[in-house]
């Protein structure tokens, strides 16, 4: 699989990953915005070293969803890692796992987990290619970030397609009563539309 995470270089090293995404409409021809299931961009895997990130290997998930993320997790840079994060475990067929990187346990996506693991099959291929995301900002005691995300692959009944747009990421403040998970950046919108 290829993975490309296309960010600054000042930020992070370029990654390349390879993914299956955003549900759609499977009796279309064509990759229809209106029917799009949450239009998660991919995410895959913060590291909370950018030393030890690699290129050919991608980052390990967070098993213990007590344990509180690394400081270098909490930043913007962190909502992209955490968006990679998604994208290699749709790419790798870890459903339930990309299902819970959505707001809410994945309620977020409007879906249950079967709807969302049944919308990936109409994609052979999804590669992610997320770029910089923007300035936090804060909000009655959340933090949001947008990150850019463009996805090209290809359909498993021939063609490919591409989808450009906004994954909107959130985390809970550090507050007092917030758990670890809550601290943790999850997908609470997209705006992926296919492109020509």
């Amino acid at each position: 699989m290829t993975r490309n995470l296309i960010i600054p270089a000042i930020l992070l090293a370029a990654t390349a990953c390879q993914v299956e995404q955003t549900p759609q409409n499977e009796s279309s021809n064509t990759v229809d915005a209106s029917t799009e299931a949450p239009q998660a961009p991919a995410t895959e895997q913060p590291q909370a070293n950018e030393a030890s990130s690699s290129a050919a290997t991608p980052p390990e998930p967070h098993l213990d969803p007590d344990a509180p993320p690394p400081p270098a997790e909490t930043s913007a840079l962190g909502a992209a890692r955490r968006l990679l994060e998604y994208c290699d475990a749709v790419a790798t067929k870890r459903y339930s796992d990309a299902y819970a990187l959505w707001s809410d346990n994945g309620r977020a996506t409007g879906m249950t987990l079967a709807e969302f693991s049944d919308s990936f099959a109409k994609f052979a291929a999804y590669d992610c290619h997320i770029g910089e995301p923007g300035d936090t900002e804060g909000a009655a005691g959340s933090i949001y970030v947008t990150v850019p995300l463009r996805v090209t692959g290809a359909l498993t009944r021939g063609g490919g397609f591409v989808l450009e747009g906004p994954v909107t990421m959130r985390r809970v403040n550090d507050v007092p009563g917030s758990t670890a998970e809550q601290r943790r950046w999850h997908i609470t919108a997209s705006g992926l539309k296919p492109r020509p």
